[in-house]
């Protein structure tokens, strides 16, 4: 099929037809249009012989060579497509409502963007907890907790790797935790905050450990596909416990048994534990036996399921 090289259908016929016979004259042609056509692609020749004949050229030379112009035409096509798109979406970006999309730069701007999104929210801010940080990770956003206690519901998924391994993050989100805030730990790939004002905040480098840039989004419906995202994380993430027990009594954790628990059932490892705590691994092995032991339990399974029996592990309220 040469029709992608330019060719018509009825100047293929003639083309394969002369390509099968020994040089034939102009009155011999049965298509004198698509023989002019043919020598104009350089696939045939009229030699001055008399009377003159057409004498195919080399397929393998004739047909490469227009292989070979037709790339360099879909070259071009290409520049010019980009350079069509560049300006389409150029163009769109001016006459685009500006308050769509914004761009923040810089740490003061960006954290300005982030008390105004936190303060949007009409029942719920949801954030996905990854790098850049860019205040002291272990604290709670004073707009945060303004937001619990004006009944706004706050759901933050730690990263298990990029966010967990920073000493004192967690077990100082069990406070939060207490506080009436939801929170588990999985994978998470980018920092994401939203909230249903709807507002959305993505930084620009998800790569980056510190802030450069973010995006401050107001489209609901690039809200509603990034909420769609965070909920998929969400719900394959493992819940941060929180315990209603009397801290310190007879029939409750203490306080270390508390944070103990709490990472546990995150599902982190000793030595992640250990970070979070600021222990070394020897010692959160040596105060799991230990709790194992208040609890009568073998292993730490049945110490689970022990602390289930007792309370420990019932969801705070208030």
């Amino acid at each position: 099929m040469l029709e992608p090289l330019g060719l018509t259908r009825a100047e293929q016929d003639l083309y394969e037809d002369l390509v099968s016979r020994r040089p034939v004259t102009e009155a011999e042609v049965s298509d004198p249009a698509a023989a002019r056509r043919l020598v104009e692609l350089g696939l045939i020749t009229l030699m001055p012989s008399k009377p003159p004949r057409f004498l195919v050229l080399p397929p393998d030379v004739a047909l490469e060579l227009l292989v070979r112009d037709r790339e360099l035409e879909l070259a071009k096509a290409r520049q010019e497509t980009v350079l069509l798109a560049t300006q389409f979406h150029t163009g769109a970006a001016r006459t685009e409502p500006p308050e769509l999309i914004e761009v923040l730069r810089g740490e003061p701007e960006i954290a300005a963007g982030i008390e105004r999104l936190i303060r949007s929210a009409r029942s719920e801010v949801c954030l996905s907890d990854a790098p850049p940080f860019m205040t002291d990770p272990t604290q709670v956003h004073q707009e945060e907790l303004e937001s619990l206690r004006e009944g706004v519901g706050i759901r933050i998924l730690y990263d298990r790797t990029r966010s967990v391994d920073r000493p004192g993050r967690l077990a100082a989100r069990v406070r939060g935790v207490n506080d009436g805030e939801q929170a588990r730990v999985g994978d998470v790939p980018l920092k994401l905050l939203l909230t249903d004002g709807p507002m959305a905040f993505v930084p620009i480098d998800v790569g980056a450990t510190q802030y450069s840039a973010a995006l401050l989004i107001h489209d609901p419906t690039l809200v509603a596909a990034l909420q769609t995202l965070f909920e998929q994380l969400w719900s394959r993430a493992v819940p941060l416990a929180t315990y209603a027990g009397q801290t310190g009594s007879a029939d409750g954790p203490t306080d270390q048994e508390r944070d103990l628990l709490a990472l546990l059932m995150s599902g982190l490892t000793d030595s992640e534990t250990a970070v979070q705590l600021g222990w070394t691994e020897r010692s959160v092995r040596s105060r799991i036996d230990r709790m194992r032991q208040r609890l009568g339990a073998d292993t730490r399974f049945q110490a689970g399921y022990e602390a289930v029996l007792r309370g420990w592990l019932e969801p705070h309220e208030g």
